[in-house]
């Protein structure tokens, strides 16, 4: 399991969000979003980058951007299996679940075999599909509601939610879960897993 966090444009990230979810969510590191003049940016660490993190919330204060910290299911903690995931020119993919897909390649993540098995493949020529009420449709209940998907799509501009709805609107910002932070800091009392946006404060 992961944690993503996704700011749009207008929002800020506060640093002690991003150090409780490095601190639960230790094994990588990834961010993508839009600079000034539109174009994305992506980086990646092989560990919980606390400063890298730190600073890239302060550069990209107020814009559309997205970070990626991973606590390690499936496959090794190479950079192969760091997010953001290229799928194809200017798109991008970062994912917070277990996906259900052969692991043909020992030490590679769900997330890599999603990535290059199937979804890359498919979308190399069709990236519009991402906004495509049946494609998203089928892609939903394929992964079911425990797989949460961040695409960034250059060419329009776009940071898309795949089950937004499973995630948390928290103060401007959702968050894929709320079970990788530190949960004292949350307010969660009385609840199991669901939370919704006005029941959680970050003290």
């Amino acid at each position: 399991m992961c944690l993503i966090i996704h700011q749009p444009a207008g929002s800020t990230t506060p640093v002690e969000l991003l150090r409780s979810a490095a601190e639960y969510n230790p094994d990588g590191f990834g961010f993508m979003g839009f600079d000034r003049h539109g174009r994305s940016h992506i980086e990646r660490s092989g560990e919980a980058d606390v400063a890298l993190a730190t600073r890239l919330a302060g550069e990209y204060a107020g814009r559309n951007c997205a970070f990626h910290f991973r606590r390690r299911t499936r496959g090794s903690s190479a950079a192969e299996n760091l997010h953001p995931f290229k799928l194809a020119p200017g798109l991008y993919l970062m994912h917070n679940g277990t996906a259900n897909v052969d692991i043909r390649l020992a030490g590679r993540s769900d997330t890599w075999h999603l990535v290059h098995d199937y979804l890359a493949p498919f979308l190399a020529n069709r990236r519009r599909l991402i906004y495509d009420r049946d494609f998203r449709h089928i892609l939903d209940a394929w992964l079911g509601p425990q797989n949460r998907i961040v695409f960034l799509d250059e060419n329009e501009g776009r940071i898309e939610l795949l089950h937004r709805a499973d995630g948390l609107d928290w103060n401007g910002l959702w968050l894929s879960n709320a079970r990788w932070v530190d949960r004292r800091l949350l307010s969660l009392d009385g609840h199991d897993g669901v939370y919704w946006a006005s029941e959680a404060q970050f003290c």
